[in-house]
């Protein structure tokens, strides 16, 4: 019995599901849209599929419809960004924090579960794979035009040829080449000039400094939880366009915050973009059971706590697929 066309053409492209999500993920900044855009890709990759003469060329076929499908998503939509990218930090970190901007504008942690399907780096890339889904690289790439973004991850992290990347945007091998230049250079700019083996968090060693750290949140105790934050440490918890920069802007807000939250917490350990993260659930009061209220990413720097990015939206949460509520 000869195999339906539909059975041979979904066992062809679903090994390569996990990859082409992730890939959507850090064009677009979001792992909604992320999942969104790779449902697209695989109905037109079944449209077009008698367009694919070789199958030895499936994967750059494959990237090349998942790299417009994202192409065509980034005309109907704005940039996403952090906080920290676009506003000023905040002058009063004992004031109020700003109400939530709902648009879909702020960049979106993806959750490391995605990872586990996803293909490693090719040898030829740039990056490896932690370090192209660490949060500071996906935020440098939404500040790229959308050609420069889509060469320099075709190129740098899925590692496909100068040739194979100017077919799949539809440019001359020039004037993608020319793009992957200034698309280097911006991100390089962006990243504080750091080599790519420096981008992603280095969680080396770092299992203690979580442990304090979530007991320290859990009990309220502001000068545990203190001791662990680096010099230069930045707080920014979207849907809020607050931030808060540098340590001693972080001790008034945390003391304040933590002084006058209500509620007890509970801290359970995830991970997101490589990098260790925080399930963050609170309780109303005694007897109330305790609610997914965030997810903390953070990046880790020597030997303190550098960033977190305290991710409060419905999608995000959702993204994670963690209990919405604990006892």
């Amino acid at each position: 019995m000869h195999e339906k066309p539909e059975a041979s053409f979904i066992a062809a492209v679903e090994p390569l599901r996990g990859a082409l999500r992730v890939h959507c993920y850090r064009m677009l900044g979001s792992a909604h849209d992320g999942e969104d855009v790779v449902q697209e890709t695989m109905l037109r990759a079944w449209r077009s599929r008698d367009s694919l003469k070789d199958p030895g060329m499936l994967r750059s076929w494959l990237y090349r419809i998942a790299t417009n499908a994202c192409l065509d998503e980034l005309k109907r939509r704005p940039r996403r960004a952090l906080a920290s990218d676009v506003y000023p930090p905040e002058a009063d970190p004992r004031g109020p924090v700003a109400p939530p901007i709902d648009e879909p504008v702020w960049l979106e942690p993806m959750p490391d579960t995605w990872l586990v399907s996803t293909e490693q780096a090719d040898p030829a890339a740039r990056y490896t794979l932690k370090e192209s889904v660490a949060l500071a690289f996906v935020a440098a790439l939404q500040f790229l035009t959308p050609l420069q973004r889509a060469t320099l991850l075709l190129r740098d992290v899925v590692g496909l040829s100068a040739e194979e990347t100017a077919e799949a945007v539809a440019v001359s091998i020039s004037a993608a080449n020319s793009a992957l230049f200034r698309a280097r250079e911006a991100v390089e700019e962006k990243v504080g000039g750091r080599d790519p083996s420096t981008i992603a968090s280095s969680a080396a060693g770092s299992e203690e400094l979580l442990a304090r750290y979530i007991r320290a949140f859990e009990a309220r105790d502001a000068d545990g939880f203190l001791a662990l934050v680096h010099e230069d440490v930045r707080t920014t918890m979207p849907p809020s366009p607050t931030w808060i920069e540098g340590r001693a802007a972080n001790v008034a807000f945390f003391r304040q915050m933590f002084a006058g939250q209500p509620g007890a917490r509970r801290i359970t350990r995830t991970a997101a973009n490589g990098q260790p993260a925080l399930a963050y659930y609170r309780s109303d009061g005694d007897g109330q059971p305790y609610l997914l209220r965030a997810i903390q990413v953070l990046a880790i720097r020597d030997g303190k706590v550098a960033t977190i990015d305290h991710f409060t939206a419905k999608e995000v949460l959702a993204a994670f697929e963690l209990p919405a509520q604990i006892a």
